[in-house]
């Protein structure tokens, strides 16, 4: 019996570790022309991923609030760019309190998208990877890329605090 006793506690341990969510801090990264790319620290999203639960905090200029989208679903691999790129989608995007609150017209019917892990594997690990170096940040975790009218508007680069 006290065997049994000892062989469920780390079986215990390991999955409420596997529950955790994973909280990543996300940097906009902007293209500077001739100069590659730099980091713009007041524009950020606080990305937070929990199994299929995924919630963002985002502030970005072009709002005049904390924005953030309403769903966030996986994508399914369909061969479309987009489908190799993120893994999940997200929509509807409305202020964190619910409360009214303007945009500029650019983000109406804006989306997002959210990369995998990123690993020397990742479809576009060399590109992240170069504009990192350009930017002087460490290569990111995950991206959270907003798009509107089918472009990318906001770049975001996430690495877990």
């Amino acid at each position: 019996m006290k065997t049994a006793r000892y062989l469920l506690f780390p079986c215990l341990l390991m999955s409420t570790a596997a529950l955790a969510a994973d909280t990543y801090q996300c940097v906009l990264i902007k293209d500077a022309g001739k100069d590659g790319y730099k980091q713009d620290a007041t524009q950020r999203v606080e990305l937070t991923i929990d199994g299929s639960n995924i919630t963002q905090r985002i502030r970005i200029e072009a709002a005049t609030k904390e924005v953030h989208f309403k769903t966030c679903t996986p994508l399914s691999k369909d061969g479309s760019n987009f489908s190799r790129w993120f893994e999940s989608e997200c929509r509807e995007l409305g202020s964190t309190d619910g409360k009214s609150y303007m945009f500029e017209p650019f983000l109406y019917g804006a989306y997002a998208g959210i990369s995998p892990v990123i690993t020397p594997d990742y479809v576009l690990y060399k590109e992240i990877a170069d504009a990192s170096k350009s930017a002087g940040v460490a290569v990111p975790e995950r991206t959270f890329i907003i798009y509107a009218e089918r472009k990318p508007i906001y770049e975001f680069f996430c690495r877990k605090p």
